[in-house]
């Protein structure tokens, strides 16, 4: 895990409820925890600070504090309500379908665009035009407008609309959920076995295990497109994987609840 990736687990999960801000000296003791040196965390949260996702703040106490950016917390909001919102959903039928023409000498843009789309759950259907069943239409158009206030020449169309032939020939060409399907068996086979070990853990492991497994959890945003259940195969194998995490979550919290609050400083 690296720090950025454990910084927003930990904000998401946590901070984010318990006052919004966090010591230096908080982060330090809990980042040791998952084995990095004060000197890895300090370089780690410097390039977060320089990439605009946090901002650090020093109080009359002379403490040094961090808390996610404005950009920071989009990104972090989005990416909570689709991990927690990894249930059964309905489809509503329609189709949300992304084509751009970027050149070429915009291709850091255009690269930066296909990544926020695949991690929102997109799928390429041909060369610039992205579809998903979701309704991330306004996350998209967000998104789309800060692109558009960093760089020039930028042509994105957006449109909602119906597929006149069978669905599940679009899901076929735009997403491998056999890949998918495989990934959260592994997740299966492995948490299942930390489900018959909680009772055992001290508040440090119990903390630590819960935030891996938030973090674990989150790697399935770059690969699920998360599909309404219409579209999904029968007995589809992430929706029991979602249930096993929720209920380690739960299970796993007022241990780690416990070792949060003692080392946390708003």
């Amino acid at each position: 895990m690296k720090i950025q990736s454990l910084f927003f687990t930990l904000y998401g999960d946590y901070v984010k409820d318990a006052g919004g801000t966090i010591t230096l000296r908080s982060l330090i003791k809990i980042f040791k925890e998952f084995g990095f040196s004060e000197g890895a965390i300090r370089a780690g949260l410097h390039r977060m600070r320089k990439n605009g996702l946090v901002i650090s703040m020093k109080g009359e106490d002379r403490k040094i504090r961090y808390r996610l950016s404005e950009k920071g917390m989009l990104r972090l909001i989005e990416g909570t309500r689709r991990v927690y919102e990894g249930g059964r959903r309905k489809w509503d039928g329609k189709w949300r379908i992304v084509i751009y023409n970027i050149p070429e000498n915009n291709r850091e843009i255009r690269d930066r665009l296909r990544r926020e789309l695949k991690w929102l759950g997109f799928g390429m259907l041909a060369q610039s035009t992205w579809i998903s069943p979701n309704p991330m239409e306004e996350v998209v158009k967000k998104f789309i407008q800060d692109l558009n206030n960093s760089s020039n020449n930028i042509h994105v169309d957006i449109f909602l609309s119906e597929y006149l032939g069978d669905p599940k020939q679009l899901i076929e060409k735009c997403w491998n959920l056999k890949e998918v399907e495989n990934e959260y068996i592994k997740f299966l086979d492995k948490w299942s076995k930390v489900l018959e070990m909680i009772d055992k853990f001290k508040e440090n492991e119990a903390f630590i295990t819960r935030i891996n497994l938030v973090h674990e959890y989150r790697k399935f945003l770059n690969i699920d497109p998360q599909l309404p259940e219409d579209l999904l195969p029968q007995n589809w194998v992430g929706f029991k994987a979602y249930e096993l995490f929720i209920k380690l979550r739960n299970e796993l919290t007022p241990k780690a609840d416990k070792f949060f609050y003692s080392v946390y400083e708003p």
